[in-house]
Parts: C-alpha cells; sequence; structure tokens
C-alpha cells in the first residue's frame, strides 16, 4: 500500500513538472510558462488534500481549483506553521510538512497579484504528524574516496570541516542570527562561525593569527555573553611555569570576536567555567587539578595566581572539562577518564565543595553501560549541555536540568539525570553482526542513527534542537523531534 502510495506521489510530481516545462510536439524546446495567480473571474475551490498523516517533510497534495501557479501568491500552514510550498498546477499544490506542527489544522490561502488574500480555506480533517527523535546532517562535505575535508567555508551545501571539535552556541543580540562557534580540530585549526539563520558558515580567524598554542575548549562569560574566552593547553604543565604563557585568551563581541587576546595566566588548562557572580574556576593537567582563578598576588612577578581546590584524580594527570549547572547549583567534570565528576558551588563562599564522582567510574575500566550511578560506564565523555526537563519543571524538582554528553569513544550521546541515571540519547543504531557501532547514518536517533566519536554538543533551547559536533565524520550533525 505505502509502495502504492509513494507512486502516486511521484507521478503527480512528474506531472506538475510536466505542466511547467514540456517538449512542443514538434520536439522542440518549450520554456517554461510564466507563473500566474488565480484567475479573479473564476472562483476558487478546495475539494481535499492528501495524505492526512506522515512525518516532518512527508509531501502533501492539496486538490481544487484556480489556485494560480505563482507559489509566491500560496500560502499553507499545519497546526499554525507555515509550511514550505513546493509547487502548484493550479489545479494541485504541493506542499512539505513543517517541524512542530503538531496541532494538525491545515488552512490555505490564495492571494491576488496585490498579495491581498482572496480566499481562504480550513479544512475540516486535521493533519496526523508522526514524531520520532531524528539525527540529521546539517552541513560538512567529505571527500568520499579519501575521507578527507579541508577548512572551506560558504553555504552549508558545500561548507567542510577539518574534524570539528567544540560547539557554543550564540543568538547575536542585534541581529538575532542564531550562531555556533565551533573549535575546527582539537588544539583548533581555526575559529568557525556557523550562522544557522542565513545557513553559511564563516572563519573568524585560524590559529596562527590568534596566538594560541592548543586550543581545548571555549565558553561565554556567564554574566554578559559578550565575551568569548578561548582556553589553552600552553604546554606549561608545571607550578613554576604558571607566568610564562596564556591558559585563557578573550574575544569580544564588539570585534566580532575576530580578534584575541591573553586573558589569564597560569599552566596549560583544558577548560574553565564561569559562575553568574562572575567566579571562574579553571582546571589543569597536571594532577587534574581545579583551581579558583585570580586568588593570591604573587609580589615578584606582580601577578594573580590561582588557588588550588582539589584534584579529581590524585597524582594522576589528565585533560578534563568543566560544565556549569544552568542555575550554578554545582560543576560536572568530564573528560578523559571514565567518569562525570561532579562540585557543589557554595554561592556565599563561592567556591566549589563536596566533590565526588556522580555516574561512572573512576577507578574501572572503560565501557559501555547503561546502569545508575557509578554502575553505569563510559569511554572518554567530552563536551556536555544541560537541558532543561520540563516535567521535572512541573513537579516543581529543584533541580530541573538533565545533561547531555558526547561519550566520544562510545560513539553517541547520553543523558544524565540529576539523580544519577544514565541512558544512550542517540547513536550506536543500525547495529549488525559485525559488532561496528561508528559510522555515518542518519535517521531514528537509537534504532538507526550512527556517530563516529563525537565530540562536542550545544543546544537550541527556542527550536529544541541538539547540534552535534562529528569529529571523525567531519560533519556537523542535528538531533530533533520530528
Amino acid at each position: 500500500m505505502r509502495k502504492k502510495i509513494f507512486a502516486s506521489y511521484f507521478a503527480i510530481l512528474i506531472l506538475i513538472g510536466y505542466v511547467v516545462t514540456s517538449c512542443s510536439q514538434e520536439g522542440g524546446y518549450v520554456p517554461p510558462e510564466p507563473p500566474v495567480p488565480s484567475d479573479p473571474s473564476k472562483p476558487i475551490t478546495f475539494t481535499d488534500y492528501f495524505p492526512k498523516e506522515g512525518s516532518m517533510r512527508t509531501l502533501i497534495f492539496i486538490e481544487g481549483s484556480n489556485f494560480g501557479t505563482d507559489i509566491s501568491k500560496i500560502e499553507v500552514a499545519i497546526g499554525g506553521v507555515p509550511a514550505p510550498v513546493i509547487g502548484s498546477s493550479g489545479t494541485k499544490i504541493c506542499i512539505m510538512v513543517p517541524r512542530r506542527s503538531n496541532r494538525g489544522d491545515v488552512v490555505a490561502r490564495i492571494k491576488d497579484e496585490s498579495g491581498q488574500v482572496v480566499k481562504e480555506h480550513q479544512f475540516e480533517d486535521l493533519f496526523t504528524l508522526h514524531v520520532a527523535l531524528q539525527v540529521n546532517t546539517l552541513a560538512g562535505k567529505v571527500d568520499p574516496q579519501t575521507n578527507t575535508s579541508s577548512i572551506i567555508d560558504g553555504p552549508f551545501e558545500e561548507v567542510e570541516f577539518q574534524a570539528p571539535w567544540w560547539l557554543e552556541f550564540d543568538k547575536d543580540p542585534e541581529t538575532g542570527d542564531k550562531v555556533i562557534y565551533c573549535i575546527d580540530a582539537e588544539g583548533m585549526a581555526a575559529m568557525r562561525r556557523i550562522n544557522l539563520t542565513n545557513q553559511e558558515v564563516s572563519t573568524a580567524f585560524m590559529k596562527g593569527q590568534a596566538g594560541v598554542k592548543n586550543v581545548r575548549a571555549m565558553l561565554f562569560d556567564t554574566p554578559t555573553r559578550d565575551t568569548l574566552l578561548i582556553v589553552d593547553d600552553n604546554g606549561k604543565g608545571n607550578w613554576n611555569d604558571r607566568h610564562a604563557l596564556p591558559n585563557i585568551f578573550y574575544s569580544l563581541r564588539s570585534e566580532n570576536f575576530r580578534k584575541v587576546y591573553p586573558y589569564l595566566y597560569a599552566q596549560c588548562s583544558y577548560h574553565a567555567v564561569m559562575m553568574k557572580d562572575g567566579t571562574l574556576f579553571y582546571n589543569t593537567y597536571t594532577n587534574s587539578e581545579v583551581f579558583k582563578a585570580r586568588q593570591i598576588f604573587d609580589v615578584t612577578a606582580q601577578m594573580w595566581d590561582g588557588e588550588r581546590l582539589f584534584s579529581i584524580m590524585a597524582n594522576n594527570s589528565a585533560h578534563t572539562y568543566m560544565f556549569r549547572h544552568p542555575d550554578d547549583l554545582y560543576v560536572y567534570i568530564t573528560g578523559k577518564f571514565n567518569a562525570i565528576y561532579r562540585s557543589v558551588y557554595d554561592k556565599e563562599s563561592k567556591t566549589l565543595v563536596s566533590s565526588a564522582v556522580h555516574v561512572g567510574s573512576l577507578t574501572k575500566a572503560s565501557g559501555y553501560v547503561d546502569l545508575p550511578g557509578t554502575s553505569a560506564r563510559f569511554n572518554t565523555p567530552l563536551q556536555g549541555v544541560f537541558v532543561k526537563n520540563k516535567e521535572y519543571e512541573a513537579q516543581g524538582k529543584e533541580d530541573i536540568y538533565d545533561f547531555y554528553v558526547c561519550d566520544q569513544e562510545n560513539s553517541c550521546i547520553r543523558k544524565i539525570t540529576p539523580d544519577g541515571q544514565v541512558s544512550t540519547f542517540a547513536g550506536r543504531g543500525s547495529q549488525g553482526t559485525d559488532g561496528v557501532i561508528a559510522g555515518w547514518i542518519d535517521g531514528e536517533a537509537r534504532e538507526t542513527a550512527r556517530f563516529n566519536k563525537p565530540s562536542g554538543i550545544c543546544y537550541d533551547e527556542e527550536e529544541e534542537i541538539f547540534y552535534i559536533a562529528d569529529n571523525q565524520n567531519k560533519r556537523i550533525r542535528t538531533i530533533s523531534v520530528e
């Protein structure tokens, strides 16, 4: 039955195309006829539409008469959401089902040449939207023969990434454009600007222009979001070398984030967090230590040093990354160990206290296990993002945020609840007898989709879309309900 329906759709599309452009009986080429609006001397009628159910991007055909062929004069909304109009033959309108059209009411409007609505019709039958959590590819081309790519700017369909590593979501306060800043390649070959509104990618600056050594992460300053802090592994791991090179740089929105300046001098770092009150914490590679910035003044060097707070793994050095809870309740610490560490933030003393493993294990081997608390297993959890859970909010819970993290070596996205429940959110789909879990496959998030060592993640709360830096696939992927 489904094959017959799709065949019918295909036949109708061919028919619409034939109306638009065809060949004469003598075999000569007949150019496309210019689009025309509806005929004002004739009535506009709507009879039906089909199909009446489907998923996002399903093609719907509206039947009737005197629609005209100028799609700029045709508007259709499903559930109050504008639907892209693909084409019109005058008696059939082809549209595509948009996201978030759950309400289902189908309303069509026909305009005259001046743009005035001359006919509006709401169908009695509601459209039933089939929703599922889907993974899609947003941008990134790769040579299929060599699996190589470069740093190429341009529209989404043409852009290339070297190996996207880290993502930060931003909404420009002046233009309203939604932009993702991307550290392209671990260590940063370039800082890329992914404009979601214009669907274009540009390069803010190259590594050599910035004067950085080995960038590992970035974050916006929490109080204003007008400063982008760039955390650098400067290669200076010893305490005595803490004044040699910056470990954090900064870039200003007022300069369109194109220039980079030294911000803080300390040992090599991998990430930092800034609380709502402006308190800054950073980590170091040596002994996996966490510091509170600018607490001790070195008279000889005339520079401020950080205060040691704690070591995540005593006498063990590791790459670690830090993530601030949106309500400043605590900080999560991930990294190239196999756990997620939690440190509570004391707002009165402005310091991190009560540090302990939240999920996973610091002492056990890496693995892949969805179980609560310390029974869970990870393999290199990297960037994560907090996302508000509306159910928690309705229940009046204190902590209303889940944490989604890139479990890099497990090639998937994991979800951690405030009480330590661990589950796999997306990836590791389409598994066969070969046991391969990594790859580049779009589709249903758990059953079908695959990633290849994802490392970066950010979230658009308005659109409810996750963006993933799929590192080894050299692409930007999305996860959303469609």
